[in-house]
């Protein structure tokens, strides 16, 4: 679970897991700031870790225990759709393995976790 504390800077949000926390911030009509992330590249930040966490997974299996790896995400939101744009980075020397690494990002667990229905409900 995650708890979300607004602060007293416009804005500005510590959000907090545990031990770890961050700040998140946004800019609008001029005010607030950019201390933190935006809520939305807090999104495309799961996407984007949860895939490149996959990919290392998916080389660490084919030998490659200490292999450069990452993943950018992309969040498009239009009016019938919320698309994610990613793109998979690899180290050159392992472009023969980019499709076991794609299989394995598609079914990361975030991917699969925005893929099927999202209900929201107060607790």
């Amino acid at each position: 679970m995650v708890e979300a504390v607004a602060l007293s800077t416009p804005w500005q949000v510590r959000f907090r897991v545990g031990d770890n926390e961050g700040l998140a911030d946004t800019l609008k009509e001029g005010i607030g700031g950019s201390a933190g992330m935006r809520p939305h590249e807090l999104l495309e930040a799961a996407l984007a870790t949860c895939m490149t966490i996959s990919a290392r997974m998916a080389l660490a299996d084919l030998g490659f225990t200490d292999a450069e790896v990452s993943v950018q995400v992309h969040l498009e939101r239009e009016e019938s759709a919320t698309r994610f744009r990613y793109e998979l980075v690899l180290d050159p020397a392992l472009e023969a393995h980019r499709p076991a690494v794609m299989k394995r990002i598609a079914c990361s667990p975030v991917r699969s976790t925005l893929s099927r229905e999202l209900v929201f409900e107060p607790a």
